[in-house]
C-alpha cells in the first residue's frame, strides 16, 4: 500500500507541471477534493476494508485497497511540486530550503504520530487529521503566490 500511495503521488507529482500557470485556479479543487476524500475516506474505510478483507482473492484485495487510495494518492503529488515551481518563478528560491525541511519534518512527524493516533484513537482519527492540514494548506499555498517584497518578478 506503501508503494501504492508513492506511484500515485509520484504520477499526481508528475502531472502537476501541466497546471503550475493555472495553479491559482486550479488548486483550491485539488485541496478542496483531497481532504472530501479523506473525510469520507475516514467515515467508510473500516466497513470498506472489512468488506474487501473477506474476498478470498488476495491479489484482488490488495488491488481494492490501492484502487481506494489511489484518487487522494495521485491529488496529493499535486501541491508540493506545484508550489516549488511558483516559489522559482517569483524568485523565492531563497524559501526552496524551508520548503523541502518542512516537508521533512512533517513527514517524520506523520511517520511517528499516525501509527500511534491510530492505535489510540482508530485510524479516522489520522485520515481526519490528515483532512484539516490540507484544509489549512489551502491558504498558506497562496502565501507562496503572494509577490515578494519590492514586486514580483515577471
Amino acid at each position: 500500500l506503501i508503494t501504492g500511495m508513492l506511484l500515485f503521488s509520484g504520477i499526481g507529482a508528475l502531472f502537476s507541471g501541466r497546471i503550475v500557470d493555472r495553479c491559482r485556479t486550479v488548486m483550491p479543487g485539488i485541496f478542496a477534493a483531497i481532504a472530501v476524500l479523506l473525510i469520507l475516506g475516514a467515515f467508510f474505510y473500516d466497513q470498506l476494508l472489512i468488506e474487501i478483507g473477506q474476498w478470498p482473492n488476495y491479489p484482488l484485495r490488495m488491488t481494492a485497497c490501492v484502487a481506494l487510495l489511489a484518487p487522494a494518492a495521485f491529488l496529493m503529488g499535486f501541491p508540493f511540486p506545484t508550489a516549488m515551481a511558483m516559489l522559482s518563478r517569483l524568485g523565492k528560491d531563497r524559501f526552496f530550503i524551508w520548503a523541502w525541511g518542512i516537508n521533512g519534518t512533517f513527514s517524520v512527524i506523520g511517520a511517528v504520530a499516525v501509527p500511534i493516533l491510530s492505535v489510540t484513537y482508530g485510524q479516522s482519527i489520522p485520515i481526519l487529521s490528515a483532512a484539516v492540514l490540507y484544509l489549512i494548506a489551502w491558504p498558506a499555498f497562496y502565501a507562496v503566490l503572494a509577490p515578494p517584497p519590492g514586486g514580483a518578478p515577471s
